[in-house]
């Protein structure tokens, strides 16, 4: 029943949004209303990043007018990796879609929410949703909001058939740190290059695969270079939305709980909408010639047990305060 009000509230956003593009609601009073300033660790125009929008709107709706989100840009305001640091220092007000690793200069556990296996609304009942608030507090000077996408998993995409679990060894997979350990527990040979690099190293046999979420193949244009997606799927993306905590502490109490309120609103929403649009690459990667590979169960079971412990490992070496925490509050 929460689940289906939450649907039928954003709904009506939606309806009178459609209805009076950028003016959801009027002000109320002759006050001017907050402005916070945000932006996104991808572009604008980033598939991710489609239910930012909706959540600007309900803040607006739900404040009446009182405060507005300005979402100025992304990488071409701040650097992606400087982002973290500019919403500490308080340069910028919010990140509004933030991949979570990327906090781990500052947050060293900040990669185990990648291994959450409760998605968000659960982890508000688990006791790992004030958990991270905690942590954003202390370390990076942030007030944690919340993440619009739960579910959302990342998968093996290969250049080179898999019918078991050894052929991935002595391959060549582009990673990042996240997935790294995993990479080298199976035998394969870790390479680090950008995302923008995927493509050109699919195709000149730098790499002869890569671990991405299970969206974005598409729009990256790699489906042009890729044969294979290899299950079961693994982790899941962690975005993250938080604000200065200098900036939300001058917030009136209401518009506090406007921001949080607003995320809780949307996260199921957001989940949605995103599963809808990977159900829609597939079936263009399909189209493209790209095939779906399952591991035989036991390679899966192997796959999914060393993926999970050799990344706790890191995570609880990196935190051995927090890492062990976390694992109990996100582990099913």
């Amino acid at each position: 029943m929460r689940n289906l009000t939450k649907i039928f509230g954003l709904t009506i956003v939606l309806l009178v949004s459609s209805m009076f593009p950028g003016k959801i609601l009027s002000k109320v009073s002759g006050e001017e209303p907050i402005i916070l300033k945000g932006i996104t660790g991808t572009p604008i125009n980033n598939l991710y990043n489609q239910s930012v929008p909706t959540f600007i709107d309900l803040v607006y709706k739900k404040s009446n007018g009182r405060l507005k989100i300005e979402w100025t840009g992304g990488p071409e305001v701040i650097a992606t990796f400087d982002q973290a640091e500019a919403v500490k220092k308080g340069t910028i007000d919010m990140l509004l879609h933030y991949p979570r690793a990327y906090f781990k200069s500052h947050i060293p556990v900040a990669e185990a929410s990648a291994l959450s296996q409760l998605t968000a609304w659960e982890e508000r009942k688990s006791g790992a949703f004030e958990l991270w608030a905690k942590i954003f507090r202390e370390k990076a000077n942030a007030e944690y909001i919340g993440r619009f996408h739960s579910n959302i998993k990342f998968c093996v995409y290969t250049n080179f058939k898999v019918e078991k679990l050894d052929d991935m060894k002595g391959k060549k997979f582009r990673v990042m740190p996240l997935y790294t350990p995993l990479f080298i527990a199976l035998g394969a040979s870790p390479v680090t290059i950008p995302p923008s690099d995927i493509h050109t190293g699919m195709e000149r046999r730098v790499v002869d695969g890569y671990m991405w979420p299970e969206l974005g193949i598409v729009s990256m244009g790699w489906h042009e270079v890729t044969k294979f997606v290899i299950y079961p799927s693994i982790f899941q993306i962690e975005p993250t939305t938080v604000i200065n905590l200098d900036k939300f502490n001058k917030l009136p109490k209401d518009l506090q709980a406007v921001l949080k309120d607003s995320m809780e609103n949307i996260e199921l929403i957001a989940t949605e909408q995103l599963l809808k649009v990977a159900q829609a690459e597939w079936e263009k990667m399909q189209k493209a010639g790209m095939r779906r590979i399952e591991l035989p169960p036991a390679d899966a079971k192997k796959f999914i047990n060393i993926a999970y412990e050799t990344t706790w490992n890191k995570i609880i070496k990196d935190d051995p305060i927090y890492g062990p925490q976390f694992k109990k509050l996100t582990s099913k």
